[in-house]
């Protein structure tokens, strides 16, 4: 597979809501603190030879348009300089370094990530390290000329910079700018600060005290014949409270007093974060997966740890937070669900401590209504809020940012029914996962009190409940809720008989009866499994086999089909409950329908696209990268299937990314490959759960065998 190498990435430390975004040619990047989109900013990479022609990276905007841009050529009457054309560039992009080389540089990123220990047990040392703000590169000049080579790393900042020099006692060279973010390196090199490279490299002056100028960086004199590594670290930091209507920081301010200390530290343990690095590149190089998905994987991993927070509030306790890319919805719960399987690989602890904050500040009990009265209010139960607030402003206790009552089954309406699924979700595969029965045990009522609201939801008569939700929650006042697919047709907009939140259901019956059983309380655990055969025999008899599928939305009227019916397949696989998946067990004849429906609607024209990639409805031209992951993982691992041109569609995805995306890094909702939406965001990494696939195992198990036999 070949792939542009301009594109952008995000590249983050843990936990930090921090970036330094590279890739693109001609495009803005850099650092850039607590935001949903790339830096308005530069990156300067390159070298001077002594003849004084400028070599450089292409990573700032104007390159394209740019008179000094040629590719490299020795011609008589060329440019001074020389700006490197993506031809030239190589890129290796991996799962904890990218690195990209041109004719006589080399430049690798190194985002190291692994798994952050539980706060509340860990070793303080252990949480130092995980916790550093620091992103890490190496930068080699390879000089194979006659001459002497001037080497430079700057970058541009329209908050000005002041040299770091004159803070740390001779041994850091580099800059800050307002002790939030900068750049250092303990290398023998000079600093600079001016206009432009250009006019740094004339040496018109030597300070780097100079600091009107935008531009900040460091150059070295590489001789001829010989290379020259410069290691450069790049550090975030923000003191203080860092959040509003709930008290917060950054957990990192308990170990580091300010960026100096993050420098002095990140410098220090340079090997070690680097080692960590590599270890991911090893582990997804060994996966067995191709490259199309090894590459969505790494791609998905950074845009997830670029909107990560790692907070403590005033009594001490972590507070983790995802904020949802461009949106910085804070903990968006469907977003929560999807990103449970890379959670639980590397962070379980943050899974429960989010689902906490939503059972102590972000839960609420509710009303229902029939759409045929929607003046009879009855009573429904207890639910959880979208989100928890939106850029550091966490939202009244109770209530989301993003949900609006007095809409009917449009953007920002209420997602009650989705949001009570995915809290129960995120604590089945948790607790299955984990075997934390004290969270379990701490929960229970909150437990009882969800499998109570299901149910209701469905119908407040137990005789005419058929697994489905069919009551709209009181807060709509009057109008309808909607699912996270909350910018799509009522094939998957709508939730009131929705089969793919129809699944979610079953699975969330599922996981209740799981944790029931695992607490000793068997009366309850029946009651959920029959709610789980009931909710199962609806959607199985729902199959039209003049149409050759389930619709989407089970009111007589909707023909729509969609992929993600088989979705909620993942949550009872995933906690090991396999027998609900086989056409041998309980749920069956659910089972063996959903295989039909995915045969029947995964064809061209239907829910596929003419390059192989995926369309999650057949009535709407919009599609989730994320879900199609999740997805795609049900489909090949879960029931087996294979299809007529499955092996184009994840090289159809990739170039959704890098040519459809390749601004925004790592982008979630698609229309015909081009972004519309979630951009910038960290859901896509549902990806990982194809890591545990049987047939990428079986090839990476292959490939080792092959390796040692050579």
């Amino acid at each position: 597979m070949k792939i542009t190498p301009s594109f952008h990435a995000q590249h983050s430390p843990m936990g930090a809501h921090s970036s330094f975004t590279i890739g693109m040619s001609g495009a803005p990047g850099g650092m850039a603190l607590e935001r949903g989109s790339p830096a308005d900013s530069a990156v300067f990479v390159g070298y001077k030879t002594a003849s004084g022609r400028i070599h450089s990276m292409p990573f700032y905007e104007g390159v394209d348009n740019d008179a000094e841009r040629y590719s490299q050529s020795s011609a008589e009457g060329a440019s001074s300089a020389c700006v490197f054309d993506e031809e030239v560039i190589a890129r290796d992009y991996r799962w904890g370094t990218d690195t990209f080389q041109a004719p006589g540089l080399r430049l690798k990123v190194l985002t190291p990530f692994f798994s952050i220990p539980d706060p509340l047990v860990a070793d303080q040392s252990k949480l130092k390290f995980a916790s550093c703000p620091a992103t890490f590169l190496s930068f080699v000049i390879e000089n194979d000329s006659d001459e002497e080579w001037c080497g430079f790393f700057a970058l541009k900042n329209d908050k000005y910079w002041s040299p770091l020099s004159s803070r740390s006692e001779g041994r850091l060279r580099g800059a800050v700018s307002r002790d939030s973010m900068g750049f250092a390196t303990d290398t023998e090199v000079e600093e600079f600060c001016d206009f432009s490279v250009d006019r740094a490299l004339d040496a018109q002056h030597t300070t780097p005290n100079f600091l009107l100028g935008p531009v900040a960086g460091v150059r070295f004199k590489v001789p001829a014949g010989e290379s020259r590594e410069i290691r450069i670290t790049l550090a975030y930091y923000l003191s203080g409270v860092a959040t509003f209507n709930q008290t917060a920081s950054y957990w990192y301010t308990q170990y580091f007093d300010g960026i100096q200390s993050v420098f002095s530290y990140a410098v220090q343990h340079f090997d070690a974060y680097a080692k960590e690095a590599e270890t991911r590149d090893t582990e997804l190089l060994a996966s067995g997966l191709t490259e199309a998905q090894q590459f969505m994987i790494a791609h998905s991993t950074r845009s997830y740890y670029g909107s990560t927070q790692w907070l403590v509030d005033t009594d001490g306790r972590p507070i983790w937070v995802v904020n949802e890319g461009e949106y910085l919805m804070m903990n968006t719960l469907d977003l929560t669900v999807d990103m449970l399987f890379f959670e639980l690989r590397f962070n379980p602890w943050t899974v429960r401590n989010v689902l906490n904050q939503f059972v102590d500040r972000y839960s609420y009990e509710d009303e229902i209504f029939s759409p045929e009265a929607p003046e009879k209010l009855l009573p429904g139960g207890i639910s959880f809020a979208h989100d928890m607030g939106v850029a550091n402003h966490f939202s009244p206790q109770g209530y989301s940012s993003y949900e609006c009552s007095g809409l009917d089954r449009l953007c920002f309406s209420y997602m009650t029914c989705e949001q009570l699924t995915n809290w129960v979700l995120c604590a089945g595969v948790y607790v299955a996962k984990t075997k934390d029965l004290e969270f379990a045990i701490k929960h229970a009522d909150v437990l009882k009190r969800c499998f109570d609201s299901l149910l209701r939801r469905d119908h407040p008569d137990p005789e005419r409940r058929n697994g489905l939700m069919s009551y709209e929650s009181s807060r709509t006042k009057g109008g309808g809720e909607i699912t996270t697919y909350d910018s799509l047709d009522h094939s998957l907009g709508q939730a009131r008989d929705n089969i793919y939140l129809g699944g979610k259901c079953w699975a969330s019956y599922l996981a209740l009866e799981y944790i029931f059983n695992a607490l000793g309380d068997p009366q309850s655990a029946e009651s959920c499994q029959a709610a789980a055969l009931r909710c199962s025999e609806t959607l199985a008899n729902a199959f039209k086999e003049s149409e050759g599928f389930i619709p989407a939305v089970l009111d007589g009227e909707n023909s729509s089909a969609i992929i993600p019916a088989a979705e909620a397949l993942v949550y009872p696989w995933e906690m090991g409950i396999r027998d609900a998946i086989s056409e041998e067990g309980a749920y069956g004849a659910y089972i063996a329908v959903l295989k039909r429906h995915l045969l029947g609607i995964l064809k061209p024209g239907v829910c596929l696209y003419a390059d192989g990639a995926w369309k999650l409805s057949s009535s709407a031209d919009n599609s989730w990268m994320s879900k199609i992951c999740l997805n795609q993982y049900v489909v090949r691992e879960i029931l087996g299937i294979t299809y007529e041109g499955e092996d184009r569609a994840d090289a159809a995805h990739v170039q959704w990314q890098v040519e459809g995306s390749k601004f925004y890094a790592c982008s979630d909702q698609f229309t015909s490959g081009k972004p519309i939406g979630s951009l910038y965001y960290p859901r896509i990494v549902t990806s990982l759960l194809w890591m545990s696939e049987s047939r990428s195992a079986c090839s990476a198990e292959a490939a080792q065998v092959a390796t040692t036999s050579q």
